[in-house]
């Protein structure tokens, strides 16, 4: 069900698979190997786990009914495939026979309760040749220890894709995968509620008796002022997101941990001091200070940084008319040390725009107010254009990998990063046409920023006022 596509398909080999949908009125039947050729791993594993195990050879067409012999569908047993990853299955207690149906499409599995556990499968699982992994991660009113915790987060890094995890209720699981996905991507207790909601986990959605798991989680994760540090996603790098809460705005520290050079961008002038210590702290020395645009919501404190130390370069886009040491644009690249930023330019919000991505496992895109957390920059003034603003995010960041984290230029909402699968899925704003989402910013009406007489001006000569 719900593969849009096709109403029924069925492999000729092995367990036929016969999964129903809706969008043709007559059943297809085709290889399952010549169907899912052009598939990504997860995008096979998305239609797999909402299929029908077949066990006898039924010929010719088929209802909506499952017909007799046809398990019952896998959706039914309680089975969530989360968009996100999308490779991740997660499920609650399951009878031998449906575990034995789903093992060969899984390379691994994780069980979240003790092996003795009359409910775990093993034999089936070893059968299928799949990895499995015990990993005890208790709920409630026993909350996990760190160390199984630890456990758990381990054993998600370690095994192969798809993989499934499955608990008693299916709820834990839930818990555990976005713990995963919080940690992995660096994400505040706000930052992963809201991928929860999104993705309706059960556990955060549904479930009534999980409010002690959800707080447990939350308590694991850092708030949005806490300074967030490097990932293991780009070698060499030190990173440090820095937030300004009387702007909401986001600041960021890049240094090559081999020759202590920095970047730092979108700085606030009165946040000076702090990044000062913080470079200082980190035993790296500035080299450029780049701004996404030219602001209107703060004054960057690029002017008065290079007025202390001569030898920092501010840099802009040459597309924003305002004035600084380096005008840059698109294809151009940020070199700090043995690290590169590469230049984007995504106008709309201002003509000046850039996005600055720097390339890893994932990569890291510093979007300033062009794509926001579900949302984006405002269009009424500074040259603003909602169709430009939409034609930037989705031909400029929504082609980067689906992994890439996206560091924004503000949040509101406690919350401090995405990726830009999340956005593309889940971003209110960019998932319309590009008619509805110029309609839906030209009837905003938001009041201007506050300090946009003062701020603008400012920007244009890199924060430098006379």
């Amino acid at each position: 069900r719900d593969v849009p596509r096709f109403r029924g398909i069925r492999s000729h080999f092995g367990p036929r698979i016969y999964a129903q949908a809706h969008a043709q009125s007559s059943p297809s039947q085709l290889p399952l190997e010549q169907l899912t050729s052009d598939m990504s791993n997860a995008e096979v594993h998305n239609l797999l786990t909402k299929a029908v195990v077949v066990e006898g050879g039924l010929d010719g067409a088929q209802d909506d009914a499952p017909a007799e012999g046809v398990e019952v569908p896998v959706e039914r047993l309680g089975v969530e495939v989360p968009a996100v990853p999308g490779d991740v299955g997660l499920c609650g207690n399951l009878r031998a026979q449906d575990v034995a149906a789903l093992a060969g499409r899984y390379k691994a599995w994780i069980y979240l309760n003790s092996a003795d556990n009359p409910d775990f499968h093993l034999k089936e699982l070893e059968a299928a040749g799949v990895q499995v992994a015990v990993t005890p991660f208790p709920g409630p009113p026993t909350m996990p220890s760190d160390e199984q915790a630890l456990g758990v987060l381990a054993a998600l890094e370690r095994l192969p894709r798809p993989l499934m995890m499955q608990c008693s209720t299916g709820m834990r699981v839930g818990a555990a995968l976005l713990l995963w996905l919080a940690k992995h991507r660096g994400y505040t207790g706000e930052s992963a509620q809201l991928l929860a909601t999104d993705l309706d986990l059960k556990f955060w959605t549904k479930c009534t008796r999980c409010g002690p798991m959800r707080e447990w989680l939350l308590a694991k994760l850092p708030a949005q002022d806490a300074p967030a540090a490097s990932l293991p996603c780009v070698e060499g790098l030190v990173f440090r997101q820095l937030f300004d809460p009387e702007t909401s705005t986001f600041t960021y520290v890049l240094g090559c941990a081999a020759t202590q050079e920095a970047v730092l961008v979108d700085p606030v002038l009165e946040q000076k001091e702090r990044d000062l210590v913080t470079l200082k702290e980190l035993g790296l020395q500035l080299k450029y200070v780049i701004n996404t645009h030219a602001h209107a919501d703060h004054i960057t404190s690029g002017g008065s940084m290079r007025k202390d130390m001569p030898e920092v370069k501010t840099m802009i886009s040459k597309a924003s008319g305002a004035n600084a040491d380096i005008q840059i644009q698109e294809g151009d690249k940020v070199t700090f040390g043995n690290l590169a930023l590469e230049v984007l330019a995504t106008p709309g919000h201002t003509d000046g725009c850039l996005t600055y991505y720097l390339a890893g496992s994932p990569g890291m895109a510093f979007t300033g107010d062009a794509l926001l957390i579900r949302g984006c920059g405002r269009t009424d003034f500074q040259q603003g254009d909602a169709r430009v603003l939409y034609e930037s995010v989705h031909g400029k960041i929504f082609t980067l990998p689906g992994g890439t984290l996206v560091y924004p230029g503000h949040d509101y909402k406690g919350r401090n990063m995405s990726t830009v699968d999340e956005e593309k899925q889940f971003n209110p704003r960019m998932t319309q046409s590009k008619e509805e989402f110029a309609k839906l910013m030209a009837e905003l009406n938001l009041p201007y920023p506050k300090k946009i007489e003062d701020a603008v001006p400012a920007n244009m000569v890199c924060g430098v006022q006379e």
